[in-house]
């Protein structure tokens, strides 16, 4: 049940869909496959060596898209640069016209496909919003001049976690990122509305557009894993007794993410639907929920 947190407007809501970029340097699949949901969903998102996967960086597979006249998101993460590169590839993007943008501090590279790559380390959070906050003023985050300002829409993932304290202190840091200049808020997935309506009041307050993720769910394993990981919220046992109960269990996973997207779309400003997982199931899930 959608609770008393529902938002003005919500039947409105964004879709954006992540998509990963090639694990190669052919980019034809991934047009393929990313234009046909162009009409069917308002944004396209690109992702930045997501769960720490290595696959081409997101820039070209943006400039491929801009080309055939989408306009993307582009994910950018700090685990893999130092402020350096990190400032150095943004004036990249907004040279080539990607201009909107979000920032994450990434997945642990202990998750990915290359376990004994290092973090750089040097960049958090508030440095990067420093970062564009001075590229949008014309200045390098060392006070230099630029030649040419950037002018980044700027959008902020935010993982969350199993401790209601961290998830409040997450939610309050709103406050700050209004002083960065953040238009969106992207919060990491979750199946328990009662988190993401610790942020509703926060995104409300500081006029931030609050985005939700949906994850899609292959099966009663999956959830039972998930909800075994340490730090990151449990999938609620309602969604385990969906699972198991709808008669289709090939695509019971389509039937819970579409119950869930309409509470998803109520509570927030957009939806973003996670590249993990769905693969050949977007589009069925798309023509469940009408899109």
């Amino acid at each position: 049940m959608v609770g008393e947190a529902q938002r003005s407007g919500s039947q409105a809501a964004t879709l954006i869909a992540e998509v990963d970029p090639p694990k190669g340097v052919n980019l034809t699949g991934f047009l393929d496959k990313t234009l046909l949901m162009r009409g069917r969903v308002d944004t396209i998102r690109v992702t930045d060596n997501e769960h720490a996967i290595m696959r081409m960086a997101p820039i070209a597979p943006c400039l491929a898209l801009q080309e055939k006249g989408v306009a993307p998101s582009m994910m950018i993460a700090g685990r893999d640069r130092n402020r350096l590169s990190f400032q150095a590839d943004l004036l990249s993007a907004a040279a080539l016209g990607i201009t909107d943008i979000v920032i994450k501090e990434g997945h642990d590279t202990r998750e990915g496909d290359q376990p004994v790559a290092r973090s750089s380390g040097d960049l958090d959070l508030p440095t990067m919003l420093a970062c564009v906050a001075a590229l949008n003023s014309g200045t390098d985050l060392a006070g230099e001049t630029l030649d040419g300002a950037t002018s980044f829409t700027l959008g902020v993932y935010l993982e969350l976690s199993d401790d209601v304290n961290l998830n409040r202190e997450r939610a309050e840091y709103f406050f700050r990122l209004r002083e960065f200049g953040v238009s969106s808020v992207t919060l990491g997935p979750t199946y328990d509305l009662n988190i993401i309506e610790q942020f509703v009041s926060f995104a409300e307050q500081t006029d931030i557009k609050l985005h939700t993720s949906l994850m899609y769910l292959k099966s009663v394993t999956m959830i039972r894993y998930l909800n075994n990981l340490a730090g990151v919220p449990s999938i609620p046992q309602e969604f385990l007794r969906n699972m198991m109960s709808v008669p289709d269990k090939k695509n019971a996973g389509i039937a819970v993410a579409a119950d869930f997207f309409r509470e998803l779309a109520a509570i927030s400003d957009g939806v973003v639907l996670l590249s993990l997982g769905w693969k050949d199931k977007l589009s069925e899930f798309l023509d469940r929920i009408e899109r």
